[in-house]
């Protein structure tokens, strides 16, 4: 990767600045005027500002990498959904193990409410891996290289998971940075691996759908598919958080040792 000119790492700065500050202004704005709290509003943000950018840089939003092109292309975001729902079982395994929970089948299988469910996550992971992994992130990663990239993106994908309009404590906020930033970080070495978004579509497309579908917790002890439960006093959050942690960074370990592609 070249080195950066000064002038064109402070305008990477300005520009993905103006991004972020004007998703999160319409985030608070939403959290306001209910009518515009919609997946759809923060994409059409990020898409125009995207569009504006790309274009005074002499780019269009196919250099995003958003676009399959090739039979590589869909095999890796075949393999992202696999992985995505192997390490959130893998996850909700362990969570269920050490909490000493148990699934319950609800016996009901409603192949309509899946195929909804999948487009839901698909599109949602769609619009979030545009927004982050999109023109911000691919413009620090010209200017500033992958680990600065990357750990920039972690703050703004941490505040997109709250709701800006309802307060929360300082632990509250570093848990959830440390969490999603993980995640953030896994997402950016699939896009690294890849040249394209494809592969980080895919895994966090099948990690939420999976954890749509599989409780881990005691927040989260029903679902379509399963009941949870946990016997008296033996629920521990932490037993959620360790296996979260310890389950992405070994995806973090695998993905990085591939091959770029």
């Amino acid at each position: 990767m070249q080195r950066a000119t000064t002038g064109d790492s402070l305008s990477a700065v300005l520009k993905v600045t103006i991004y972020f500050l004007a998703i999160i202004g319409a985030a608070w704005l939403a959290g306001r005027v209910t009518v515009l709290d919609s997946i759809f509003f923060y994409f059409g943000i990020a898409l125009l500002l995207s569009f504006v950018f790309l274009r005074s840089e002499g780019k269009s939003l196919s250099d995003l990498g958003i676009r399959p092109e090739s039979r590589a292309d869909w095999k890796h975001f075949a393999v992202g959904v696999a992985v995505g729902i192997a390490g959130l079982l893998a996850s909700a395994g362990l969570s269920i193990w050490l909490n000493h929970g148990h699934l319950k089948w609800s016996g009901r299988l409603d192949p309509v409410y899946l195929l909804i469910l999948t487009a839901v996550h698909l599109w949602s992971s769609f619009v979030q891996e545009f927004t982050y992994r999109g023109y911000p992130f691919q413009r620090l990663l010209r200017s500033y290289g992958p680990w600065t990239a990357q750990l920039a993106i972690t703050l703004p994908f941490a505040i997109m998971h709250f709701k800006l309009n309802i307060p929360i404590t300082a632990e509250q906020f570093f848990m959830t940075w440390l969490t999603t930033g993980l995640g953030s970080i896994l997402y950016g070495l699939c896009y690294l691996r890849t040249g394209k978004l494809l592969l980080p579509i895919g895994l966090h497309m099948g990690w939420n759908l999976a954890q749509a579908l599989v409780p881990r917790s005691a927040e989260e002890n029903k679902t379509a598919l399963f009941t949870l439960t946990h016997d008296a006093g033996s629920y521990t959050p932490m037993n959620v958080l360790w296996p979260y942690i310890g389950v992405t960074m070994a995806m973090i370990v695998v993905i990085g040792r591939w091959r770029k592609v």
